[in-house]
């Protein structure tokens, strides 16, 4: 009976202080932020940054790698350059890039495409924006190159990201490794 009394008591008391709108704790006082100024090149306490040159000591690649060789780096799988592994035809390349605007395009949005399955031959996109396979056409928006593609379906949110050919993907210019912002049209 004495301890439902005692919690009566305390309950009453946080309602009746919390009315009152009294304060049981004080907000905490901001503290001064250090000023943040430029390092003077003529103070010793200054950090010094190296920069690697070629007479740097690094790490040797393992051999029969292709970092060993040379041909590894962006835009390579498996020691494997790019421009072997598209396969298009330059009557692929011709036709894809004879790309015009017509009046009866729909443009579907805008979307930001990462370089897709470079298994998977020709021009296309795969797409939130579109239901269906249709043919489309993509404009690269920083600097307007155009090239016709397949536009094939891609689950997800209309927001997420697309999947663009690497055919398609060295036809506009864009390098490998980039995450290009699209402007995708239907025919």
């Amino acid at each position: 009976m004495k301890r439902k009394i005692t919690l009566l008591v305390l309950a009453i008391a946080v309602v009746g202080l919390a009315a009152c709108d009294v304060k049981l704790f004080k907000p905490r006082p901001k503290a001064d932020l250090p000023e943040i100024t430029p390092c003077d090149a003529s103070k010793t306490d200054c950090p010094v940054v190296l920069t690697p040159d070629e007479d740097t000591i690094r790490p040797k690649p393992r051999a029969g790698t292709a970092f060993e060789t040379g041909t590894a780096g962006p835009g390579f799988v498996e020691g494997v350059a790019a421009e072997k592994l598209d396969e298009s035809t330059q009557q692929d390349k011709q036709d894809a890039l004879e790309a015009t605007d017509t009046a009866s395009e729909k443009n579907l949005g805008k979307t930001i495409a990462s370089l897709g399955d470079v298994g998977q031959q020709g021009f296309w996109l795969k797409t939130p924006l579109v239901l269906a396979e249709a043919e489309g056409r993509l404009v690269w928006a920083d600097n307007g190159n155009s090239v016709n593609v397949t536009l094939l379906p891609k689950q997800g949110e209309s927001t997420s990201g697309s999947q663009i050919s690497l055919a398609a993907m060295r036809a506009l210019g864009i390098p490998l490794t980039a995450l290009p912002e699209l402007i995708v049209f239907a025919k």
